[in-house]
């Protein structure tokens, strides 16, 4: 599996990490609950575990930006081409989207949170999880679809 996100964030570069904001953070934590790795001990850093059960992490956009200074269309459409040939290359079944900004530019379209009715060129799957001030209920409606689908992959 590969985690992708649109680009990384300023606190994400400042610690060479991934997703060290909180609402980062707390996203992974729910895919760390989920099954899809073990949390991280010791540190607050997921690279490790999350390597060790197989998943990865990339960026369509490898420039840093925030809100004030967002990442356009073109830059999205020339890292979207980049990610999707290596995924491609390697046959990924499952790409995770932690928040929804990656889904549109990866699959042209965009649906609601969970499985995407859109699949790869290769036939893998995109998962969209649910924004991170999602009400509960809907966070742990797509959580628990998330769940079924590692049992089944």
């Amino acid at each position: 599996a590969m985690i992708v996100g649109l680009n990384p964030a300023p606190p994400s570069v400042e610690l060479g990490h991934y997703y060290q904001g909180g609402y980062g953070r707390m996203q992974l934590d729910r895919l760390a609950k989920a099954g899809l790795f073990d949390a991280p001990s010791g540190n607050r850093f997921f690279e490790e575990p999350a390597l060790a059960s197989g998943v990865g992490f990339a960026d369509l956009v490898k420039r840093p930006a925030c809100r004030s200074d967002p990442v356009r269309p073109p830059e999205q459409r020339h890292g979207r081409e980049a990610v999707l040939a290596s995924l491609r290359a390697r046959k990924v079944p499952l790409i995770i989207c932690v928040f929804k900004a990656p889904v549109k530019p990866l699959l042209d379209r965009e649906g609601p949170p969970g499985v995407q009715p859109a699949r790869t060129s290769w036939g893998g799957l995109v998962f969209r999880m649910a924004g991170p001030t999602e009400n509960r209920g809907k966070t742990a409606r797509v959580m628990d679809e998330f769940e079924r689908l590692l049992r089944h992959l």
